[in-house]
């Protein structure tokens, strides 16, 4: 196996069927500019592994074999190991280098569970459904080229790359709400809940809606529609409801969550283009426009 000596995965946002896609539902997302970055240096001693976060600084390192903080990215690379035939640890060093903050819920993980695939030589989702109990939307997006329909189906998946070009894209913004959730935790979770039919079926239908749109106004119906839909299905508050509760915003421009409920991004259209004001005037929250976070094909 010869080791590449430069690999990328982007990030992810999950634009709709947050959870349900765990059961089934179709669900629409997106890859992000920003990624993770693998290098690989070759030499004969045991794999060493370093993790640089955006700021330069390293959060995580050790020797794969022996730093019990790094049991999970051995196991990945066995994992792949074996989809690939193969049995011995390969050698040599690994830094990879995130371009965004860990805190944001990007896709540290399923970045890394991209680059490891692409490093051995396996498929991503193979590898995905080895480690991981997500729905593995994640590591599909790691190697997309734009937005894709993602459906779960067991240990598999089906993908559909979609357009972007009639999206009313000026009018869609991005915040971090402030308190990363644990998706591992929170996966685990849902995939407990009863009664999932239904929402299965209603955020695939709500998701189809989101395709057909083309209006800042329709798009902001369907995201408040989306959520209120998933407080009910959740029995949680919405944190996008609790923001904007008592807020002008509130009156003309809807929002949803994305990904685990609770502080990670969410997802604003503001028909009247004035989100990103309110959205800044907020200390405690980071916004961007749609155009500076997701990759267009």
């Amino acid at each position: 196996m010869e080791p590449a000596t430069h690999l990328f995965a982007r990030g992810k946002l999950l634009l709709s069927s947050e959870y349900t896609v765990l059961h089934g539902a179709w669900a629409l997302a997106v890859p992000t500019q920003k990624g993770q970055h693998l290098y690989v240096e070759s030499n004969i001693g045991p794999l060493f592994w370093e993790a640089v976060d955006c700021h330069g600084q390293i959060w995580l390192s050790g020797y794969v074999d022996r730093d019990p903080s790094l049991a999970w990215l051995k196991r990945c690379i066995q994992e792949a190991l074996a989809l690939a035939g193969l049995s011995e640890m390969p050698t040599g060093r690994i830094r990879t280098v995130l371009e965004f903050e860990r805190d944001w819920g990007w896709g540290s993980s399923s970045t890394v569970i991209s680059l490891i695939a692409q490093w051995i030589g396996v498929a991503a989702l193979d590898l995905h459904f080895r480690v991981s109990q997500g729905s593995g939307y994640d590591v599909a997006c790691a190697q997309a080229q734009g937005a894709i329909l993602y459906r779960r189906q067991g240990d598999s998946a089906e993908i559909r790359p979609v357009s972007m070009e009639n999206w009313p894209t000026d009018h869609l913004y991005l915040a971090y709400l402030g308190q990363k959730q644990d998706s591992q935790v929170e996966v685990k979770h849902y995939l407990g809940t009863t009664d999932v039919l239904r929402a299965v079926a209603h955020t695939t239908r709500l998701t189809e809606k989101l395709l057909e749109a083309s209006e800042p106004s329709e798009w902001s119906a369907i995201l408040v529609a989306h959520e209120q839909f998933m407080e009910q299905h959740l029995q949680r508050t919405s944190p996008v409801f609790a923001l904007t509760a008592h807020s002008p915003f509130r009156a003309h421009a809807g929002g949803k969550s994305l990904g685990a409920w609770g502080g990670d991004f969410a997802l604003f259209c503001d028909p009247n283009l004035g989100a990103l004001d309110y959205l800044h005037q907020r200390a405690d929250l980071v916004a961007f426009p749609w155009a500076e976070v997701v990759l267009h094909a």
